[in-house]
């Protein structure tokens, strides 16, 4: 605008000095006058000169920019000299100083900068001790505990991998915990085991020491041989009995196919060894079993045998057949009634509901054990009832 002879309207930050073109010879006194302008203006400069390249091109009719750096003022002066129509001027504008603003601001943007990293690290300790340290201490005390036999559950509910842990611990305090009852139910029976058993193999042992004792005293008895011989089987037939019992729980079971009618014929035909004047009416519904043939006979043949010492009139009934997926098998016979406690008890090892009505067997007490311990390696089931003088054993099998 200037250059077509306009008069400049100017913003606020700008500031325009004009000057004749006659009045200034040399830059020093171009200097001064500006520098005089300036501070009738309100603009005061430490560092303000026209130097000889400048005032040469201001003479050759060319407009020239400067940068003046005021250091004290912490910015810049910046100016465009030219000359027109026998005029001088100088318009300029203070610019910031970015070399100093840079040397303030950079201790606050670096304080600032440590402020945030620390603020943000604390908030990442919180939220790992919160989300990760925490629950890891928890999940060390539930390891603890599991060490000293506390199956509490864990108290961690994140929804994240540690969460997942802990309810893997807990499942796994609950298998424990189920496993200990076990082995402490199964260390009873061992305890109960061994106490009857001991106590069962010293009553024939007394029998026959007391039987010897009479005959060194003189006291000579006509059944001495076949006393002894008697109490000779009852420890024959109760060390048969336990070794079936204990052999269930360490044999691993071996499943194949057997023919429940082949069996059982197999059976009925050594119990009319032991005694023909017994009676047994089969019913069986044939069928092929996949199941362990030895456990399966062991079933069978002790309820056959519990039939031959406590029926009272010395005849059996047995049924068997199928029921969908399972094959049930019923022993009936006619005995004593019993006392609801003394029926409750008649699969506890060497539970003797009654003494035995055959003179060549006798009751040890284990017999429905092997049955039922039997049958749970089996996969099967046995349900005792009494019922109008009738003892009921119904088994129930897997046909597949």
């Amino acid at each position: 605008m200037l250059q077509q002879g306009k008069q400049p309207l100017l913003s606020d930050d700008l500031v325009l000095v004009k000057v004749e073109r006659e009045s200034f010879a040399t830059e020093e006194e171009l200097t001064n006058e500006l520098a005089f302008r300036l501070n009738q203006n309100g603009i005061s400069l430490n560092r303000f000169w026209v130097d000889t390249t400048t005032l040469e091109a201001l003479q050759a009719g060319r407009s020239v920019q400067r940068l003046y750096n005021q250091t004290k003022q912490k910015n810049d002066f910046y100016t465009i000299f030219l000359v027109q129509d026998q005029q001088l001027y100088m318009i300029g504008t203070s610019i910031p100083d970015f070399k100093a603003a840079i040397q303030t601001l950079l201790p606050i943007l670096i304080a600032t900068t440590v402020v945030f990293l620390l603020l943000l690290f604390g908030l990442i300790v919180l939220l790992v001790r919160k989300q990760i340290i925490k629950p890891i201490g928890r999940l060390e005390q539930a390891t603890r505990s599991i060490s000293n036999l506390n199956f509490a559950d864990s108290d961690i509910q994140e929804e994240n991998e540690l969460g997942s842990l802990s309810q893997s611990i807990n499942h796994m305090k609950r298998s424990l915990q189920q496993h200990e009852m076990e082995m402490l139910e199964r260390n009873d029976q061992l305890k109960t085991f061994s106490a009857n058993l001991a106590h069962e193999l010293k009553t024939p042992l007394s029998v026959m020491q007391l039987l010897v004792d009479s005959e060194e005293m003189g006291l000579n008895s006509p059944t001495f041989l076949s006393d002894i011989d008697q109490q000779l089987a009852n420890m024959n037939e109760l060390v048969t009995q336990i070794l079936a019992y204990s052999q269930q729980l360490k044999e691993e079971i071996a499943i194949t196919s057997v023919d429940i009618q082949a069996l059982l014929d197999k059976k009925l035909h050594q119990q009319q060894v032991i005694d023909p004047a017994f009676q047994v009416d089969a019913q069986l519904e044939s069928s092929v079993l996949a199941t362990n043939e030895a456990l399966l006979e062991i079933v069978v043949l002790n309820l056959l045998t519990n039939g031959l010492k406590y029926s009272l009139d010395k005849k059996m009934t047995i049924k068997g057949q199928r029921q969908a997926t399972k094959y049930s098998l019923t022993f009936e016979n006619k005995a004593a009634p019993l006392s609801p406690q003394q029926f409750s008890q008649l699969t506890d090892p060497f539970v003797v509901g009654e003494q035995s009505r055959n003179t060549h067997l006798s009751g040890t007490g284990l017999g429905l054990s092997i049955v039922e311990q039997s049958l749970k390696s089996l996969g099967g089931e046995l349900l005792l009832q009494q019922e109008a003088g009738q003892f009921i054993a119904r088994v129930s099998l897997p046909i597949k």
